[in-house]
């Protein structure tokens, strides 16, 4: 079973936090994708667009829902697309980073945004039954104006902690071997931004991405993890010039691997 939560957030309660264009597109986008092209049996997709995608829910999603949901064997797939948001203590190795929810308050993202050290481990510990778990992340941690990140507030007393084919017949995973391992591909590195594109009505990094799921792979129904980071790595840099460059972390396992959706 196929298993993804699909975050998107464009509208947040605190004025304080700008926000975006085109996330919750991006996450409709690949909830469309994989509920098209994955078999109806075979995966279960869970969308948390702005109003529904509050802290609790998607704590509750991830870490109650689909903790009870996986059976050993099962493939997990959680993307976001929001903002991330470091919280300056003083050196810049001394920072946490967020994911923030909805309902995040911008003097508290401590308390109120998603720890990527903490809450992600506890994730992540929590899925241990699952084959497969892949984070995809389009939001940056930079701090700088313009793209899907903003400059938190500085709270010294915090304590630190860690194209489709014509009516394509959909895919059976069951006979696929994907592999096993916990991998993260990140939109940007921790200093730059993760851009939006109007022009495409996505952000460059998911219009890269679903573009690569998408791609024929001649007789091939799979793409290794690491070939889908270079394809959209390639394509990020390319259409930032260079200015946002994708970032891979593999946590556990190298030879794990997606469907091909195309």
């Amino acid at each position: 079973m196929l298993h993804a939560i699909v975050v998107g957030i464009d509208h947040y309660v605190d004025p304080f936090v700008p926000r975006l264009r085109c996330a919750a597109e991006d996450a409709r986008a690949l909830a469309r994708l994989i509920e098209e092209r994955v078999d109806r049996s075979e995966r279960k997709v869970r969308l948390l667009l702005d109003t529904d995608a509050t802290k609790r829910n998607i704590m509750a999603a991830i870490g109650d829902d689909l903790h009870r949901d996986i059976e050993r064997g099962d493939i997990v797939v959680l993307y976001f697309a929001c903002h991330g948001s470091p919280e300056r203590r003083a050196a810049r190795d001394r920072q946490s980073r967020y994911l923030i929810p909805h309902d995040a308050e911008y003097g508290r993202i401590h308390t109120t945004g998603i720890d990527m050290e903490r809450d992600v481990a506890v994730w992540l510990d929590r899925l241990s039954d699952a084959e497969l778990v892949v984070l995809f992340l389009d939001a940056c941690f930079s701090g700088a104006a313009g793209g899907r990140t903003f400059m938190g507030p500085a709270l010294a007393s915090t304590p630190s902690l860690p194209q489709y084919l014509d009516d394509p017949k959909p895919i059976s995973i069951k006979k696929l071997h994907l592999g096993r391992g916990r991998v993260v591909l990140c939109a940007a590195d921790d200093n730059q931004l993760a851009r939006e594109d109007a022009g495409v009505g996505h952000g460059v990094f998911t219009h890269e991405l679903l573009q690569a799921l998408k791609r024929p792979r001649g007789d091939r129904s799979t793409v290794g993890l690491t070939e889908l980071y270079d394809e959209v790595e390639q394509g990020v840099r390319r259409v930032t010039a260079g200015a946002q460059e994708p970032v891979i972390s593999i946590l556990s396992g190298r030879r794990a691997s997606l469907p091909c959706l195309g």
